[in-house]
């Protein structure tokens, strides 16, 4: 009964606002918080060969988790007679392989991009992950529904993923392996257009029915976020990119703490060689 449980996706679309900002959701993010900096300050003391075995531990384990959620989903279409979440798809369907979710992507490019040190993307899949993985925390529907004190996979799933996304790449910049710059902001620009007309032809050639990086609907008219929950399909595209770019200035900041100390070390090093 509890293995069934946990292999679920019962309330995935129930009430997505139910938990925004509740005390719930500042339990989850304290916890976030919490273990970001319990594995930071634990990463950071082990030698530069041991934080790579964790990193590629913790990349594969996104990957264990992207496509576990999809085994889940694929499950739920052949065996399930009424669905539970609107994701159930067929094996032999391109979800099963890609993604057109912003999030998704990462999941997939993320590890690839840190493993063969792909640099031309790593402003845009940097910066990206943060911002999807911090999206999620500061809004988890896909944390925070139904029950918050039932552990499913798909909650198991978004939590995990979601807080590699923000940490891989602020401990990497850390660390010294990469740094956002300002004057690269074009390189950002770019992949998201990519990505958007990526989304875009899922919505269009591959699902009609499709919402692809919320392009086709405002998922949140109705909601609790105040402005956006206003605004007709269309309009509400304005206002997501007013805020994606709002989101990736904000993320500019955060990386800048982390790399900051440690570039400005490095200067004073150069300086005095």
């Amino acid at each position: 009964m509890l293995l069934s449980n946990f292999f679920t996706t019962i309330g995935m679309d129930e009430q997505p606002g139910k938990y925004f900002f509740s005390n719930y959701h500042l339990i989850y993010l304290l916890i976030s918080i919490f273990f970001f900096i319990l594995l930071f300050k634990f990463l950071k003391n082990k030698s530069r060969k041991r934080q790579n075995t964790y990193i590629t531990f913790f990349l594969i384990l996104i990957i264990i988790l992207k496509y576990a959620g999809e085994a889940l989903f694929i499950y739920e279409y052949y065996f399930v007679e009424e669905s539970y979440s609107s994701y159930p798809h067929a094996f032999f369907d391109i979800n099963t392989f890609f993604s057109f979710q912003l999030c998704g992507i990462m999941n997939i490019v993320l590890p690839i991009v840190i493993w063969f040190d792909i640099k031309p993307l790593k402003d845009f899949v940097f910066a990206t992950s943060i911002l999807g993985g911090l999206a999620v925390m500061f809004y988890p529907v896909t944390v925070l529904y139904g029950n918050p004190f039932a552990l499913t996979l798909p909650i198991l799933r978004s939590t995990i993923v979601h807080f590699f996304l923000v940490f891989i790449p602020l401990f990497l910049m850390h660390r010294g392996d990469f740094n956002l710059n300002k004057k690269r902001w074009y390189s950002i620009a770019f992949w998201l257009i990519m990505t958007a007309l990526w989304a875009m032809f899922g919505n269009i050639f591959i699902d009609s029915n499709a919402n692809n990086m919320y392009l086709m609907s405002n998922p949140f008219k109705g909601g609790p976020i105040p402005i956006i929950n206003v605004l007709p399909n269309g309009f509400h595209v304005i206002f997501l990119a007013f805020a994606v770019t709002i989101g990736y200035v904000i993320v500019y900041q955060i990386a800048g703490l982390f790399t900051g100390k440690h570039l400005l070390a490095k200067h004073l090093k150069q300086k005095h060689l």
